[in-house]
């Protein structure tokens, strides 16, 4: 239809400032309504994977969440740059185990003095076809959805800097060590990607820092994803929070078997967030 859908920002109030770790302030925050790739890539399986599911959503998430999930016990590792540096070089290689479908994980790892390395994702693609990939290339409005190839992917992510490592849903993997075992189906971004599901996975430290994660309402708590980034010392020098937001039902052509969004899905109120609660926690 031409039509695009636009980043949009908005004013939340209640919610915390943990930019100055000495003292948290509940204040009116900023939340950000946009997709990169990793909750474009997440939305493509899931769809694949609930085939009764008839709305998109838009979402982002912290890249440790989003590394949590495609690495979860829904998908099987296939083939790595870690093991197997020769994939790079060898088209054939590469391909030979590969289908459409799978997933693309791109990292690097972060040294640390006191702890293991972290490993740091960088970027999410499907592959559709033999060195052939969909992705949001990024985040914000000014990068595309976009069918790359590998080429295009390599000039972006060099492989002297990058990993590479390849996964499938498990119910696609006619070889999975876990093909019998009663795995769910994928979870919405809301489940994954909101700030409710970061607790389960916070040290005691953050635990204290981040205490009112489990306080917010689970209906509010599903509407947001929390990125923050941290100096040498762990305390918190930047933060920002993104929406996560269900856009209306999608319209399928008879003709083609195509979907798409209903006109009213791209007016100004449609591409907002809605007002949390005056009071978002229990």
């Amino acid at each position: 239809s031409g039509k695009h859908f636009r980043s949009t920002r908005s004013k939340q109030k209640n919610l915390p400032s943990f930019v100055d770790d000495r003292q948290k302030q509940y204040t009116e925050q900023e939340v950000l309504l946009t997709s990169n790739c990793w909750g474009f890539a997440w939305e493509v399986l899931f769809q694949a994977d609930n085939p009764d599911t008839s709305a998109m959503t838009v979402s982002t998430a912290d890249p440790t969440s989003a590394w949590r999930a495609f690495t979860g016990p829904g998908f099987d590792l296939i083939q790595s740059s870690m093991t197997k540096p020769k994939l790079l070089a060898d088209k054939n290689l590469r391909n030979r185990r590969l289908q459409g479908g799978d997933v693309l994980l791109l990292w690097h790892t972060i040294a640390c003095s006191n702890r293991p390395n972290k490993v740091y994702l960088d970027h999410v693609v499907t592959c559709i076809d033999e060195d052939v990939y969909f992705e949001k290339s990024g985040s914000g409005d000014n990068v595309p959805y976009r069918i790359n190839t590998w080429e295009g992917i390599v000039a972006n992510f060099p492989p002297v800097v990058f990993n590479w490592e390849w996964r499938r849903l498990v119910r696609r993997n006619r070889n999975s060590p876990s093909i019998w075992q009663p795995y769910l189906r994928l979870k919405p971004a809301s489940e994954i990607f909101g700030v409710d599901a970061r607790v389960a996975y916070l040290n005691n430290r953050d635990r204290e820092r981040f205490d009112w994660l489990s306080k917010l309402r689970p209906s509010v708590a599903k509407q947001l994803s929390l990125t923050t980034s941290r100096n040498s010392d762990g305390a918190v020098e930047a933060q920002t929070y993104t929406g996560i937001l269900v856009l209306e039902d999608l319209v399928f052509a008879e003709d083609t078997g195509r979907a798409s969004l209903p006109a009213s899905a791209f007016d100004k109120q449609s591409m907002k967030l809605p007002r949390l609660p005056s009071n978002p926690y229990e």
